[in-house]
């Protein structure tokens, strides 16, 4: 439905007896605008099915920047955010000592409930600033309004 090859267009709707070199290289050159948009318009419409075969469940989104960002390796995956529970030592009102023990302390986005929803693990060679950005509107296109996420490198 979309391949125009206005190069044969031109010759096709001209007339037989004035096909003529001279005249088909002008009819052509006035078709040029037009094939110049036609190849922005197929480009466009590339990029819109690309976006319209990918959503927002995991697998998808997996397979989308595996694609435009680690084809080769396929090495870009994601995994559900922390859920541990924060470990309650003691308030500063009841004076108690503070031997720990050994304790594993944890970053706060790392809890339940008040960090990330998913983490996006990218591998070394792809942690630069440029292809984080990249990789981060991409996810932002997909994901839902109310999720979070991080990038971590593998």
């Amino acid at each position: 439905m979309f391949n125009v090859d206005f190069s044969k267009l031109v010759l096709w709707l001209m007339p037989a007896f004035l096909r003529k070199p001279k005249a088909l290289a002008l009819l052509r050159s006035y078709c040029w605008p037009v094939t110049e948009a036609y190849g922005v318009f197929l480009a466009n419409r590339d990029n819109n099915i690309f976006k319209l075969n990918h959503n927002s469940q995991v697998y998808s989104m997996e397979k989308m920047l595996n694609d435009l960002f680690d084809s080769a390796s396929r090495r870009i995956y994601i995994t559900d955010g922390y859920t541990k529970d924060p470990v309650y030592i003691y308030l500063e009102i009841e004076d108690k000592p503070k031997i720990l023990g050994e304790m594993i302390l944890y970053n706060e986005e790392d809890y339940a409930d008040t960090g990330v929803d998913f983490i996006v693990w990218i591998p070394a060679e792809l942690n630069n600033n440029q292809t984080k950005i990249d990789i981060k509107g991409q996810v932002d296109f997909y994901k839902l309004a109310a999720k979070r996420y991080k990038i971590y490198t593998i």
